[in-house]
């Protein structure tokens, strides 16, 4: 197989964490990457022998560029997604796809126009825990699924909280933390409509606006069959978990107080609870870990594949074959927009929240 040349757009945290992935595959070459720091560019574009630019403009000029993953914050997505497809390349786009709808369907629109395949970057479907838990309810493990949930509540109190800058989300639209409904929450609306194969018909909640006091965020929603999902979170005030309670990891992750190490002791794991009409699951999708309870009690299910931050590197595999094999993208542009606007109508729902989103 002939070296697959990637270029990465945006050299932050998570394009560090993609960066861990890509050195599992030796059949991936790193052949440019463009920051708006000049330095940090330098410095990732010599350790892989890349070209190395501060303006993407100029990167999507480069020869032989067999994907571009864009990787930079959310509200910047729609104008670095189309000077690439413009230039006729694949793209890659983290999660979420856009800040806004429209930005969103004109991202899908610029590629399809192009002629050029857009993958969403909904990583939390590479993830061993997560892959298996939607194999075993897609194979009817649990029966029919009624209701899923996630929560995530704790941190350092209002005084440590912490909002993604407004480089990320604007000042006045929906925003908020890292672990909050926009930027975290995102992940589960695609994962929850992927176990349930069925679209969202109802959304009711209250979603963290950028630039505003920190708050309790949830969102509850409906779907077509009939299952229900329920995210909840809040970044601004303790945990409740007791000195016994967690497990060691076997993976890395995010949690409200940073990046989360393998083989560590996580005293409050992540996890997504699943719960069926035969059944129920529980999900540690960093700490790799799966139980299925089917009335004689949870336990442990063998898992395969890489653990985060493994999974990215899965998840590229994915989108090499569907370039190379010319087929659709298993994760669409599409499946963004819809997580897009699946999360505004939170905002939509609720008369504290912004408007006109």
């Amino acid at each position: 197989m002939k070296p697959f040349n990637i270029a990465l757009i945006g050299l932050g945290g998570v394009a560090q964490a993609h960066l861990q992935g890509i050195d599992l595959l030796p059949d991936v070459n790193i052949v440019a990457v463009c920051d708006v720091r000049q330095d940090v560019a330098d410095e990732v574009a010599a350790k892989y022998q890349a070209q190395a630019y501060t303006d993407y403009y100029d990167l999507v000029k480069t020869s032989g560029i067999d994907l571009v993953m864009v990787l930079t914050p959310a509200s910047t997505h729609r104008e670095v997604v189309e000077a690439a497809a413009t230039a006729g390349l694949h793209v890659f786009c983290e999660k979420p796809l856009a800040v806004t709808a429209d930005d969103g369907e004109a991202i899908v629109a610029a590629c399809r126009e192009a002629g050029v395949k857009l993958f969403y970057g909904s990583c939390y479907r590479y993830l061993p825990a997560v892959k298996k838990a939607c194999e075993l309810i897609h194979s009817g493990a649990i029966g029919a699924v009624q209701l899923m949930s996630e929560q995530v509540i704790g941190g350092n109190g209002l005084a440590g909280y912490q909002e993604l800058p407004p480089i990320h989300y604007p000042v006045g639209g929906p925003g908020g933390p890292g672990m909050g409904i926009v930027d975290h929450g995102i992940h589960l609306i695609d994962v929850f409509s992927w176990f349930t194969q069925s679209r969202i018909i109802g959304v009711q909640g209250r979603g963290q606006i950028s630039g505003a006091p920190a708050s309790s965020e949830y969102m509850a929603m409906t779907f077509e069959n009939g299952a229900m999902g329920h995210l909840l979170y809040n970044a601004a005030t303790f945990s409740t978990v007791l000195p016994n309670e967690g497990m060691f990891s076997g993976g890395q992750g995010w949690q409200i107080e940073g990046v989360t190490e393998s083989g560590l002791w996580e005293q409050q794991p992540g996890s997504i609870s699943v719960y069926g009409t035969q059944g129920s699951l529980r999900i540690f999708h960093y700490t790799n870990a799966l139980f299925i309870n089917t009335g004689d009690g949870p336990r442990q299910v063998t898992l395969s594949g890489r653990p985060a931050f493994g999974h990215f590197a899965t998840q590229l595999e994915d989108c090499m074959t569907v370039i190379i094999e010319d087929r659709v993208p298993s994760i669409t542009g599409e499946d963004g927009v819809n997580a897009i606007k699946a999360m505004l109508r939170v905002y939509r729902s609720d008369n504290w929240s912004v408007k006109n989103v």
